[in-house]
Order: C-alpha cells, then structure tokens, then sequence
C-alpha cells in the first residue's frame, strides 16, 4: 500500500524533501515507520526525544496499523501557535468583550500578553518571520488550551490567538488573554498557556535574517540550507 509523509521546518532540510511517498506493506506499523525514519535520515536523531509524528492530523500510538492513502506528519519541536488568524486583532474590542462578559461573574482584571516580531536576535538583523501552522492539528490544539485555560477554577474567560504568513518586525504574533477573580490565577494561568502554545501547537518558525534564513526549532535556531 502507499502512504504520504510530509515534513516541516528544520526536517525539510534534513531530508531535502517537503514531502514523499512510500510503499509498505498491508500490516506497516507507526512504529515501523519511525524506525525507518531515523535510519533513513540519521541527522534527525538530534531531535529524536521530540519529533511529533502525526497520522491523518491526530495523534497515534507506534502499534496503529498504517492504512492506504493515510498521511504522516513529522514534525521537530514545536516554536508556537494559536487560535490562527491572518491579521492582527483590535485588543481594545477584545478586552472590553471580555470586561463587560466577565465583571458582572466576578473579575476584576485581565491578564493580556501580545508577542510581536523582534527586529534583532543578537548581533543580527531580523527582516522577516514565516510562520507555518500544520492544520486542522493547530487550531485542535489551541481549541484545547483555551478550554484547560477556562476549566481552572478561579478563570473567567481565556482567549489565544496566532498569526500566520510572513510578518515584519514590530508585528504582533500571539495574544494570550485571561481573566480571572484574582490575578494570581489570571498571571499563572496566563502564563501556563503560553508555554503550552510554544511547546505544544504545530506553528513552525523561518527566521529571515541578514546573516541567514533560520529555522527556530523549539527554544535553538537551526540554519536553513541554501
């Protein structure tokens, strides 16, 4: 039977392919096809305690039986994602949604975090950022940190979103947005989505920089082949 890999970020350099086809037998495993991966391509055992494999956008154990036309997602450590969205959002309409849904349950504040595009990393200069999202998985994700978010007791509302495209420095990013009955739970919480998002959303990173194009792979940087 036949199925279809793809791959992202800093794997495309690693196997010089965005994506390929492969012949298995009827009764391939998941598993299997890990093994085959690392041995075929040996330079992605640098991220091997966190590659993410994907069947058909969901999760999957190494004993799942592979089945015609499925396609496998490989992906290394995640850099980000979010609720996506192609533009920015009004931040003032947001909060004031937020305020006039939540004060009358109990809040007093809201937690806003706004991540936007560096213009340096180091020494060096940062013209552009490409973010990727592998979907329907992302939005999955994010649909799933915002409803952990909202069932922490003491949390009133939580919104995340994320852009996707090519962004310029100065451009906003992600917003994280929490409103609780105290801001302890509303920073903690905050705070835990975010690193959730970072670690957890398949959103992809290039770097396009006047050194050089990078992948930002998890919290390193890993330079994009020619």
């Amino acid at each position: 039977m036949r199925i279809r890999v793809k791959y992202f970020s800093a794997l495309r350099d690693i196997t010089g392919k965005i994506a390929e086809e492969l012949d298995v037998p009827d009764d391939y495993t998941l598993g299997e096809l890990v093994d085959w991966f690392f041995k075929t391509y040996p330079k992605a055992l640098a991220y091997r305690d966190d590659v993410i494999f994907l069947v058909n956008g969901r999760n999957a154990t190494e004993n799942y039986l592979l089945r015609e036309g499925d396609e496998v997602a490989i992906m290394p450590p995640v850099s980000g994602g979010g609720g996506l969205i192609s533009g920015e959002i009004d931040i003032g309409k947001e909060v004031e949604d937020i305020i006039a849904r939540t004060a009358p349950r109990g809040a007093g504040g809201v937690v806003i975090f706004v991540g936007f595009v560096k213009g340096r990393v180091g020494d060096a200069e940062v013209g552009e950022l490409d973010y990727e999202a592998y979907e329907p998985y992302a939005s999955q994700k994010i649909a799933e940190i915002e409803q952990w978010a909202r069932s922490v007791d003491g949390v009133l509302d939580a919104r995340i979103y994320h852009r996707v495209g090519a962004l310029k420095p100065g451009d906003h990013t992600i917003y994280v947005m929490v409103a609780g009955i105290n801001r302890d739970v509303s920073f903690s919480v905050a705070r835990q989505a975010l690193e959730r998002v970072k670690h957890e959303v398949p959103i992809f990173k290039l770097e396009r920089r006047n050194d050089g194009d990078y992948w930002v792979v998890g919290d390193g940087r890993r330079i994009k082949k020619a």
